[in-house]
C-alpha cells in the first residue's frame, strides 16, 4: 500500500525553495552576535545594498521615529535608534519586499500589512507601558508574527486560498481552516522560514508559537521570551478587537485574562492604549508606501 502523502511535510520542503533575505541582512546579522562590531562595520555591508539602505533610511526618517533633523547615514541612524531597531528595520523592509514577489495569494496584501503593522504598534506601545527590558525587539516581533501565511499564500496558493474563504464563512480562526483544508498552519510554516532565513530568536520565537496555549509553549520557549509572546499575543487581540487590518479570519478572540495578569495590564489602561495605537498606526502609514513601491 503507497504511503499518502503528507501535507505538511510537503509544504515545509517547498519552504526551502522561497527566496532568502538580502545577504546584507544576514551579513548584519551576524554582526549584532559580534560584541566588537561597530556602526561603521555595519554601514559598510549596508552600502551593498543602495536601495535596501536607502529604504530602511526613509523609515527611520519618518514620523514614525520623529528624529530631530532626520538622518542621512546608516551611522547617525544607529547613534539615534540603536544596532537592534536597524536591524529589525532591514529585516522588515526585506520581508515586505519579499511579499511583493510572486502575487499574493488570496490574501487581500495591504489590508494584511494594516494589521501586522498595528500588531506591532502596539506591542511597542505595550512593551513601553509595561517597561519591557528590551522594547526594540517588539515592532519587528509584531511586524512578523504571520509571516507564514504570506509563505503559504506562495507554496500552497489554491489551498491557501480556499482556507480564508472556509474561515470567513464558517467564522473560524484561520489557523483552524488551514488544518481543515489538509495545510500546515501558518505558525508551523512561519518558523521553518524563519529557520532558514537565520531570524534571531526573539522573532523565531513569535512567528512560531503565537498561538500556542501558555503551559505548551512554556516548555519548548525560553522563559525571557515568554513576555515578548505576551506582549505579540495580546496586540494581535486588540487590533482584532478595534479592526485594525484583516488578520484573514474574522474571529475576536476574547483577552486573556491570566494574560493580561502576567503583563500587568490593568483594565482601564485599554482605552489608552487603543488611542495610542491608533496615532501610531497612522505615522506608520510609510510601511505601506514601502510595501506599494512608492518609496
Amino acid at each position: 500500500m503507497m504511503k499518502r502523502p503528507d501535507p505538511v511535510l510537503d509544504a515545509l520542503v517547498v519552504i526551502g525553495d522561497l527566496p532568502t533575505l538580502p545577504n546584507v541582512a544576514l551579513e548584519v546579522a551576524s554582526l549584532l552576535d559580534d560584541p566588537s562590531s561597530t556602526p561603521k562595520q555595519i554601514t559598510a555591508i549596508m552600502k551593498a545594498d543602495q536601495v535596501l539602505t536607502s529604504k530602511v533610511l526613509k523609515l527611520v526618517n519618518s514620523a514614525y521615529y520623529s528624529i530631530p533633523g532626520g538622518v542621512s547615514t546608516v551611522e547617525r541612524a544607529i547613534a539615534f535608534l540603536g544596532y537592534n531597531t536597524i536591524f529589525q528595520l532591514l529585516i522588515g523592509v526585506s520581508v515586505l519586499e519579499f511579499s511583493r514577489l510572486g502575487g499574493s495569494g488570496g490574501i487581500d496584501i495591504e489590508a494584511f500589512w494594516k494589521h501586522s503593522l498595528g500588531v506591532a504598534v502596539a506591542s511597542e506601545i505595550i512593551g513601553k507601558h509595561i517597561g519591557h527590558s528590551a522594547v526594540e525587539e517588539l515592532f519587528a516581533a509584531g511586524l512578523l508574527h504571520d509571516l507564514g501565511k504570506l509563505a503559504l499564500a506562495k507554496v500552497a496558493r489554491q489551498r491557501f486560498v480556499n482556507a480564508v474563504q472556509h474561515a470567513k464563512n464558517k467564522g473560524i480562526l484561520l489557523l483552524k481552516a488551514e488544518r481543515e483544508q489538509g495545510l500546515p498552519t501558518h505558525d508551523r510554516v512561519g518558523r521553518a522560514l524563519a529557520e532558514q532565513w537565520r531570524f534571531p530568536m526573539t522573532l523565531r520565537a513569535a512567528i512560531g508559537n503565537h498561538h500556542k496555549a501558555y503551559a505548551v509553549r512554556c516548555q519548548t520557549v525560553p522563559k525571557p521570551l515568554q513576555s515578548l509572546l505576551d506582549i505579540v499575543i495580546l496586540a494581535d487581540t486588540l487590533c482584532r478587537m478595534f479592526e485594525i487590518g484583516d488578520g484573514g479570519d474574522p474571529v475576536i478572540p476574547e483577552v486573556d485574562r491570566e494574560l493580561i495578569d502576567r503583563l500587568g495590564v490593568l483594565k482601564k489602561d485599554i482605552p489608552q492604549l487603543k488611542g495610542e495605537m491608533t496615532r501610531k498606526v497612522e505615522a506608520s502609514k510609510i510601511f505601506l508606501k514601502l510595501l506599494a513601491g512608492d518609496l
